[in-house]
């Protein structure tokens, strides 16, 4: 498999620490519907007309008709001639099958990743996440919470940008953006606590890349997906 060259210059490596830093959506309106369900602008299992649908993104019909056409396509709405559009309501088999493509894509991009990684970037990584975790334990607010999302994105996606393919790329994309739609609705009193366990298992990856541990590392990541979709809808 072809593999991408990670330059990351220690000079100009940068870990976002917010949502906005992160790479945008194509279209506009996707991204604008992700907000929309966070805020509860959206509330999924309701039926909204295109009027509404229209305010509530800040679209005109035309451009809103593009971004349906997406929405659909993900899994995110279902558009009902004469009756609406419906926002979707995330079950299990939506988040198993969610969570399984991505193993499929970043166990294998991890290899890749190992490959290409320099020593400097697992460092940062790691730095930035045992910053994360203490922010969290210290201060549960909404800022630690977004940093932690948004380095979470990062990582993940340094995996799959290693294997050079601008395809499989976006697809993760997709799948990150629809799983974090989901966390979004599923937050509960137990949400900082999820994360904190989610940044140790981080740690313990970050730890099995910075030892060149091809196997442990795989091995770290499909138990770190098993525990996530477990503590979005078993255990909230």
């Amino acid at each position: 498999m072809k593999t991408a060259t990670i330059d990351t210059g220690e000079t100009d490596f940068d870990i976002p620490r917010t949502l906005d830093a992160l790479p945008k959506h194509p279209n506009v309106g996707v991204e604008r519907f992700s907000l929309a369900l966070g805020d509860g602008k959206l509330i999924p299992g309701e039926t909204v007309t295109q009027a509404e649908l229209c305010e509530a993104l800040g679209l005109s019909l035309s451009p809103l008709r593009e971004t349906l056409v997406l929405l659909e396509e993900y899994g995110l709405v279902e558009v009902k001639p004469r009756a609406g559009v419906l926002i979707a309501n995330p079950e299990m088999d939506f988040l198993r099958e969610s969570y399984q493509f991505r193993i499929l894509i970043e166990v294998e991009a991890l290899k890749a990743y190992l490959k290409a990684v320099p020593r400097h970037e697992v460092e940062a990584l790691l730095d930035r996440q045992a910053e994360i975790i203490k922010d969290l334990r210290d201060d549960r607010s909404e800022a630690a919470i977004e940093s932690f999302v948004a380095c979470d994105y990062f990582l993940h996606t340094r995996f799959v940008e290693a294997m050079g393919n601008k395809h499989i790329l976006a697809t993760h994309n997709r799948l990150q953006l629809n799983l974090r739609n989901v966390r979004s609705l599923h937050r509960s009193v137990n949400f900082v606590d999820n994360l904190l366990t989610a940044g140790q298992e981080h740690l313990d990856l970050l730890d099995r890349i910075a030892a060149r541990d091809i196997d442990g590392a795989q091995r770290v990541l499909r138990r770190h997906f098993e525990s996530s979709a477990f503590r979005v809808f078993v255990a909230p």
